[in-house]
């Protein structure tokens, strides 16, 4: 593969894992068994209230799937407002100049503010307002004009005001109380606007037409903001379920690093992506008689020395490095951007850091150490499995020179008896 085609793979490789990645609402380190335990709680409240650790990640959720509706509805609402226009010409003839300049007027600046708006606000709570504020100042307008004509079918045609709190409460998708201080403030400008215009009488008719309406459309935007809370807490399940079943795949239960399958998995891509392959290099390091330490303080502080061990190479690993246990007492790591010997410098600082490292247990403390084998990638060689059969046959060597050393493969290296061999490098390649 050339090098233009490996950075080409490895582009689509980052673009698909950031299109993943913001289909996740999670983070991995956020799927504890309390963040379970709340999203679960929040379910069977009547409410669906978000627990207070997961409300940026509602809001950044409805950003991400409303914002595109949300500036649908708003074009929408400006167009219904600037074509009943041609209502008015028909129904109050005597202001149809002052309809037009003031419907023009109002839209132009709201497809201004629109666009700026949801260009700059990134807060999806401020961009569900639009609508209903928009929709309030409108009926205010659209109670102006009316106030300006003679007509006789004013009282009739003030009937039409409902669909401004319509509008305004069923486009509302992120916070239902905005919805109801939003009503609340119509209502009072709409009572007034008809008592103004007609009488009380004809007011009183009128909010009983009204208020039903108004309430029916408060229920609607109750069960929308309700229906999203539900749909993001079951989306917020769903990925704790998914992060903790490829933990559970991809990690080692004991030391909490990659496991063998993983580490085979991430290598392989990272090998074949990496446009410089000669400047990869994989350590593959072991615990010094570690069976004598298990059969000396038993395997609950052998599996504690293993878990210091894995501590320690994670502190001394650097971010892009991929490090696993890879079976038994065996670890390995894959160092990308590294020369041979920038490897074999981070092997002996890795050695001397375990060797130091004390143990104690009912007051008797004892160390132990670790033999590393360290190759490189060849130019020539693309293949995952080549270099950890160097790996094993250096390390087979640090453990015939007398253990806690780090040696490098070299070509003229002898193969060890088929006796010394744990297990084929075939059956380590899932």
């Amino acid at each position: 593969m050339s090098v233009k085609a490996r950075m080409g793979e490895q582009t689509r490789s980052k673009i698909l894992s950031n299109q993943e990645a913001s289909e996740k609402l999670l983070k991995t380190t956020e799927c504890d068994l309390e963040n379970r335990q709340a999203i679960e709680k929040a379910l069977q409240h009547p409410a669906a209230q978000l627990p207070p650790q997961f409300e940026t990640h509602f809001y950044q959720h409805q950003n991400l799937h409303q914002r595109r509706y949300l500036r649908q509805v708003n074009y929408i609402g400006q167009m219904t407002f600037l074509l009943y226009f041609f209502i008015d010409y028909f129904i109050i003839p005597d202001v149809t100049t002052l309809s037009a300049t003031l419907r023009l007027s109002a839209v132009v600046l709201a497809l201004i503010g629109n666009y700026f708006c949801f260009k700059l606000i990134k807060d999806i709570r401020l961009l569900d307002l639009i609508l209903p504020v928009s929709a309030t100042l409108c009926c205010g307008i659209w109670f102006y004009i009316l106030s300006q004509s003679q007509s006789p079918w004013i009282s009739t045609y003030v009937y039409a005001s409902v669909i401004f709190v319509l509008m305004a409460n069923l486009c509302i998708q992120v916070r239902f109380r905005p919805a109801v201080y939003n009503s609340l403030v119509m209502s009072v400008l709409m009572f007034f606007g008809v008592i103004s215009l007609t009488n009380l009488q004809d007011a009183l008719v009128f909010m009983v037409v009204y208020i039903p309406v108004c309430l029916l459309s408060l229920y609607i935007s109750w069960i929308n903001t309700l229906n999203a809370r539900h749909h993001f807490l079951r989306s917020l399940l769903d990925d704790w379920n998914f992060h903790t079943l490829q933990a559970l795949a991809h990690t080692d239960e004991l030391t909490q690093l990659n496991n063998r399958r993983q580490f085979v998995h991430m290598a392989e891509h990272k090998i074949h992506a990496w446009p410089i392959s000669e400047s990869v290099c994989l350590l593959m390091f072991d615990v010094d008689f570690f069976k004598q330490i298990n059969d000396t303080y038993g395997h609950d502080i052998g599996d504690r020395v293993l878990q210091n061990i894995a501590d320690i190479a994670r502190k001394e690993m650097r971010r892009k490095d991929i490090l696993a246990r890879f079976g038994g007492e065996e670890f390995i790591a894959l160092l990308s951007e590294t020369s041979l010997d920038e490897a074999l410098m981070i092997s002996e600082r890795l050695r001397q850091k375990i060797a130091q490292h004390e143990m104690c247990i009912d007051k008797k403390c004892f160390n132990f150490t670790v033999s590393i084998g360290v190759s490189s990638l060849k130019p020539q060689q693309t293949d995952l499995q080549t270099l950890i059969k160097e790996a094993d046959l250096a390390l087979y060597q640090a453990k015939q020179r007398g253990r806690n050393c780090v040696i490098s493969f070299d070509v003229g290296m002898p193969e060890p008896p088929k006796s010394a061999v744990k297990k084929e490098i075939k059956s380590w390649i899932v």
